[in-house]
């Protein structure tokens, strides 16, 4: 997360970053935003856990943070429920940092076609090839993407279901 708010705001630094417009401008200060949040809720979760594991109790302790026994009728022993929000919880630093490098590149993707369409109103190429090679990279990043996240939550799913 560190290393994309670095890269994001060394994007500030370009020579022409006036000159952009500003949707452009507004997707990389969201990145920024939202990297440093990344950051900063993963040094709390890191806090947190680190206290935990201090405790001689571990699991118990970890199954209190994550939720709360029940007790259910006609159940012999109470039921451990975790909490509705904890996968949103767990999952935030790593939400906060996909949306960080989502809004830096939409920022880009759209500087880009802009220069490219202005380009194509003065007859240069030269802009237009630039966003077309780098929107084929983009694609075959994003298509990489998905498939590695449905590899591993199919493969995740289906050796949990084995016994």
């Amino acid at each position: 997360a560190a290393l994309i708010a670095g890269v994001i705001s060394s994007s500030f630094s370009w020579y022409n970053i006036e000159n952009t417009t500003w949707p452009t401008r507004a997707a990389w200060f969201s990145g920024l935003v939202l990297s440093i949040a990344s950051v900063a809720s993963s040094a709390i979760h890191t806090a947190a856990f680190l206290r935990m594991k201090c405790d001689r109790d571990i699991p118990q302790r970890f199954r209190h943070a994550l939720g709360k026994y029940r007790d259910y009728e006609g159940e012999a022993h109470d039921m451990w429920k975790p909490h509705v929000l904890i996968p949103y919880v767990l999952g935030g630093p790593t939400l906060h940092l996909k949306l960080a490098v989502l809004a830096f590149l939409i920022g880009l993707f759209y500087e880009l076609w802009r220069a490219a369409n202005d380009a194509m109103l003065t007859w240069h190429g030269e802009h237009l090839k630039i966003a077309f090679v780098v929107t084929l990279v983009g694609g075959f990043v994003v298509i990489n993407y998905i498939f590695s996240i449905w590899t591993l939550v199919h493969r995740s799913i289906h050796t949990a279901s084995k016994p």
